[in-house]
């Protein structure tokens, strides 16, 4: 049934089309009730509904309900010179509405049918775009396996579960994905403090360490978000893993500030960073998801821990 819709004029037309074309409609099957009245005497007027329904579905309401009023006329010219009145108001009122709600109903299936068409466009593109989102996110796994791969002292079973959390992290950026202006983005705020939440529950009972969550509300797109997640998962992890041994007590701070440009900073009070220590394999995934997203990170002790601060361009939504 969809696609009657491609054999349809488009929306809107112009007055002048819509009306003249309805008129020439009309005149057409007035025409052939007129030719079977005088081959038959048939008097009744059948054959004006399919002409109402065409330039209801065809047009709008207006052109139908145009042409239910030709219809009416020229019963009413038809039935008045042989039947008295008022035999003639009952049959031309039944008409009238029978017509209108044709009409009406012509420009609701219209109307359906155009909705299921942008249905299957949107869901056209959103194939093609998973299609691509998936193809991207393969990539990255694969840049950073072959990272992990090339990274010496690492146990199989260690990148093995290194590569599992940050799938997680991925998994856990598409849970939080929503609709805005036809665009598929992620609220930062929200994905961010599951992230953190994820993290400090992974450590519950291990390390008496807390990990907290401050960010502004920020809409980005899941090609940002997603390198964004895997970065703070990095960062805290490092964290955990080098700046509280021997079971410290500690607080990792995950901000995001959201002004002209997007500042993203992970800080902690542990023992700070020391110049000796090789970058590891965290670091380098790190550098080169800062790399794709645009942005600059700086690494800077503090009197007490260390803070790592990444800034990018605010990307639209």
């Amino acid at each position: 049934m969809e696609r009657l819709l491609y054999f349809l004029p488009g929306k809107p037309q112009p007055v002048w089309v819509r009306y003249s074309a309805t008129t020439v409609i009309m005149a057409l099957c007035i025409g052939v009730q007129i030719s079977l009245y005088a081959q038959t005497g048939f008097v009744g007027f059948f054959f004006l509904l399919p002409g109402i329904f065409l330039t209801g579905i065809m047009f709008d309401r207006g052109s139908s309900l145009y042409a239910t009023a030709l219809g009416a006329a020229f019963a009413y010219m038809s039935l008045r010179p042989t039947v008295p009145f008022p035999g003639y108001v009952l049959p031309i009122l039944l008409f009238t509405v029978t017509a209108a709600v044709i009409g009406l109903v012509a420009e609701a299936l219209r109307t359906e049918m155009e909705k299921v068409v942008r249905a299957e466009k949107a869901k056209t593109v959103l194939l093609m775009e998973l299609a691509h989102r998936t193809k991207n996110n393969l990539a990255m796994l694969s840049a950073i396996m072959r990272l992990q791969a090339r990274h010496p002292g690492v146990s199989a079973a260690e990148a093995l579960t290194e590569m599992g959390e940050r799938i997680q992290v991925m998994a856990q950026v598409y849970d939080h994905l929503t609709i805005l202006a036809d665009r598929k983005v992620v609220n930062a705020r929200t994905y961010l403090t599951e992230i953190c939440q994820h993290l400090s529950a992974s450590i519950s009972g291990t390390s008496p360490v807390a990990i907290k969550a401050d960010a502004d509300e920020l809409f980005i797109h899941s090609e940002q978000a997603v390198p964004i997640a895997i970065i703070v998962n990095e960062l805290v992890t490092n964290s955990l893993k080098y700046a509280f041994p021997e079971a410290r007590a500690g607080l990792i701070q995950v901000m995001l500030r959201a002004g002209e440009e997007v500042v993203l900073s992970v800080t902690d009070n542990g023992v700070g960073m020391h110049a000796s220590t090789p970058e590891g394999i965290g670091a380098r995934i790190v550098s080169l998801l800062v790399q794709q997203l645009g942005g600059t990170i700086t690494r800077e002790n503090l009197e007490s821990g260390c803070r790592v601060t990444l800034r990018m361009p605010k990307p639209p939504v």
